[in-house]
């Protein structure tokens, strides 16, 4: 169950607690015929409410770890996740429209975004290697951690070629800078940023213009009109690096941060540790099944069926996906 299902299944819960209460008021007619609400929110429990339940009561023992743990997610922090995930869509209307393909409005995709840099924040915690550690894991994977060759560019994205055009022809005048003109026409989310993007490894970049630019473009000069995703872009290359090897010493901040990625805690084993010391009971009768999920058994005590034979412990609750977050310009 992904985070966006988890998402969609408490407005579902939400909307079934609003109306629940209405019974018999019509949500459709068919020929005469009334669909009530209450057999609408029968029908929309059955599809959904088990998933709705686990879900809700996975992302509450992730808080709870997290509370445990002493693990908090600052507003300053949230903030930031936010605007730089928000920040990888090319245009707020981009945006608006990946909210509207998932079913998500901005406060719901909002707490997602909190979801996952808790959960984040959760699995890396106390992953902290040793100087032995780090240097066995940089030795190891040494070529995999050199820094790729990067760009930095700024860009101002409108919406026909005809308004890119006159973009650059404002922009050869010298009346404007860049900077300016992106504030003052870019559709971009970086346009209060007077169009920068930070800096990008040049082989994510999939749009063969736009990894073009990023790689010939002279330093300081500004590209032709590009389109992409229905938008036309130009873009100005602020700055360049070349590919190098990795180094322990200049670079360790980055090795660290490698490192805790690939030794993070399982959010399944934390889960599953918080359900030790967590009382999860199922009250409503039609949800029973899941109080043998969220029942745990100490393992030092054996369970036998009738027949001797051993009866295997309930699953741990899975944890939801995590839905990847669309990087821009990977996508065309």
């Amino acid at each position: 169950m992904t985070y966006r299902h988890v998402v969609l299944a408490i407005a579902t819960a939400a909307i079934i607690l609003t109306i629940g209460g209405c019974g018999n008021a019509p949500v459709a007619t068919v020929g005469g015929v009334k669909i009530t609400e209450s057999e609408f929110n029968d029908q929309l429990i059955k599809a959904f409410g088990e998933d709705v339940l686990r879900g809700m009561i996975d992302r509450e023992l992730i808080r709870q770890a997290a509370a445990d743990r002493g693990i908090e997610l600052s507003e300053e922090e949230l903030a930031q996740e936010i605007e730089q995930a928000k920040s990888q869509y090319q245009t707020e209307e981009q945006f608006q429209q990946s909210l509207a393909a998932r079913d998500l409005s901005q406060e719901e995709w909002e707490e997602e975004v909190r979801m996952i840099a808790l959960a984040r924040k959760l699995a890396l915690h106390g992953v902290e290697p040793t100087q032995e550690e780090l240097r066995a894991f940089y030795e190891e994977h040494r070529e995999q951690l050199g820094q790729p060759a990067t760009v930095s560019f700024s860009e101002i994205g409108v919406a026909s070629k005809e308004d890119a055009q006159k973009v650059l022809e404002e922009l050869e005048s010298g009346d404007a800078s860049f900077a300016d003109l992106a504030n003052r026409y870019s559709l971009s989310n970086t346009r209060t940023a007077g169009g920068e993007r930070g800096e990008m490894p040049i082989e994510a970049i999939t749009h063969a213009e736009i990894k073009e630019a990023a790689t010939s473009l002279p330093i300081g000069e500004v590209s032709e009109p590009i389109e992409w995703g229905g938008s036309w872009m130009i873009l100005k290359v602020r700055d360049r690096k070349e590919a190098r090897a990795a180094s322990l010493e200049a670079d360790r901040e980055q090795i660290v941060e490698q490192y805790r990625m690939a030794n993070a805690n399982s959010l399944r084993d934390i889960l599953a540790e918080q359900l030790k010391k967590t009382n999860v009971n199922i009250v409503d009768p039609r949800f029973q099944r899941l109080n043998e999920v969220y029942t745990t058994v100490p393992e030092e005590i054996p369970q036998f069926g009738a027949e001797g034979e051993q009866v295997p412990l309930p699953d741990a609750p899975v944890v939801p996906e995590v839905e990847d977050v669309p990087v821009a310009p990977d996508s065309e």
